[in-house]
């Protein structure tokens, strides 16, 4: 292996100018999480400088604040001993990183280009068979979990990922079916029209939309939270966070982890309702207020939706969308995370752009196998009885 292997775990960004402050060289050590930059004039490597020499610096000044305002780098650099380029083996690379300070060292390519820093911890994790972990997504099937990094994949495959918008589609018609039911029955209760066919009428009341827009919501999600896709679900988190936190995947340890992920699409399912409900809400309001107060009730509205829609969906997540998976579904998980993690040592420059990494995502096939569904359910019927009458002549 070379450096070039590890380039995903280069730290990048410019290179600290020999007149920035040592104020602005600790505020990019700490963006970075850096312990030393380089130091460059005119785009040219002539120094290093470390947190703990900045620390010892501002430590001793009498007013530190002040200190650090007005020093420049280059007056606490230390010369610039060592770099590494990126056709140079991690063997190599080892034994100058070793002995930098800091542990760290500044990475070139062949022309001299400075790329990034390359620090010990990740040369270590290159030599001992550790590749640099890509971002892992994943999707929750009927048939089990589905993981990616764009350019390789693992688990459930294509007609898994469609099977999972077809099931979606039949909670959204089940939940629907239900809704016109009880609308029906409350209809023959009372002999008066039913919610449903209220709230399709052209004057209907916005009380009885919201009402059955709730009921619907309310109904899907509670079929959803009951689907054994909600604990594929869970398992599909959990061995994602056991993979991001570098731990061994073993059921105990994937069992460890949270359900909720901060990017699970379920976040963007609460944003779309949100905005949904808001559209309902402002629209309602307008009919009956001045234009100040419904621009103001706009504002108001589209504020509770950013602040909201995170916190929203990580409450779908853990009360919705997952539950805990059982011993078999983390059993399933770990195996798929485990199986991506081979795929990922053995390839580990996979990369995938394009039309490819969007089909590697899987969205286009979930999203495949709802549309068929949602179209079967609504010219399946009239087909079949046009081909019942036809065969039958």
């Amino acid at each position: 292996m070379t450096v070039r292997d590890l380039q995903g775990a280069i730290r990048g960004g410019r290179p600290l100018d020999a007149g920035d402050s040592v104020a602005k060289a600790a505020r990019l050590l700490r963006a970075r999480g850096l312990p030393a930059l380089p130091v460059a004039d005119s785009m040219r490597l002539i120094g290093l400088v470390t947190a703990s020499d900045l620390l010892a610096f501002t430590a001793r000044s009498p007013d530190p604040e002040a200190a650090a305002r007005n020093t420049p780098v280059a007056e606490l650099m230390r010369p610039l001993e060592a770099v590494v380029s990126l056709s140079q083996s991690l063997l190599e690379a080892a034994q100058v990183v070793r002995q930098a300070p800091a542990e760290t060292v500044p990475v070139v390519e062949a022309g001299g280009r400075y790329v990034g820093m390359l620090s010990a911890r990740e040369v270590l994790a290159g030599l001992s068979g550790e590749p640099v972990m890509p971002q892992v997504a994943g999707l929750a099937t009927p048939f089990g979990v589905y993981l990616t990094t764009g350019g390789l994949r693992a688990g459930a495959g294509d007609l898994s990922l469609f099977a999972t918008g077809a099931t979606l589609m039949i909670l959204n018609l089940a939940a629907g079916g239900v809704v016109y039911g009880l609308s029906w029955l409350m209809a023959r209760a009372s002999g008066a029209a039913g919610l449903a066919s209220s709230a399709e009428a052209a004057d209907a009341p916005v009380g009885a939309v919201v009402l059955l827009f709730a009921l619907y919501v309310g109904i899907f999600l509670l079929l959803l939270r009951l689907s054994p896709l909600a604990g594929v679900h869970g398992g599909e988190h959990m061995v994602v966070h056991a993979i991001e936190e570098g731990e061994d995947l073993t059921p105990e340890n994937v069992r460890a982890m949270p359900r909720v992920h901060p990017r699970c699409g379920t976040n963007l399912m609460a944003l779309m309702v949100l905005i949904v409900v808001a559209q309902r809400f402002q629209s309602s309001l307008a009919v009956a207020a001045s234009e100040t107060t419904t621009i103001l009730a706009i504002f108001i509205l589209i504020m509770i939706v950013l602040v909201t829609w995170r916190r929203l969906g990580a409450g779908l997540q853990r009360w919705v969308t997952t539950r805990p998976p059982s011993p078999r579904q983390v059993a399933a998980a770990t195996a798929v995370g485990e199986m991506l993690l081979a795929k990922i040592r053995a390839n580990p420059r996979a990369r995938a752009v394009g039309l490819r990494r969007i089909w590697h995502m899987g969205l286009l096939q979930v999203m495949a196998g709802f549309l068929t569904l949602a179209l079967l359910a609504e010219h399946g019927g009239p087909l079949l009885s046009a081909v019942w009458t036809k065969l039958t002549g």
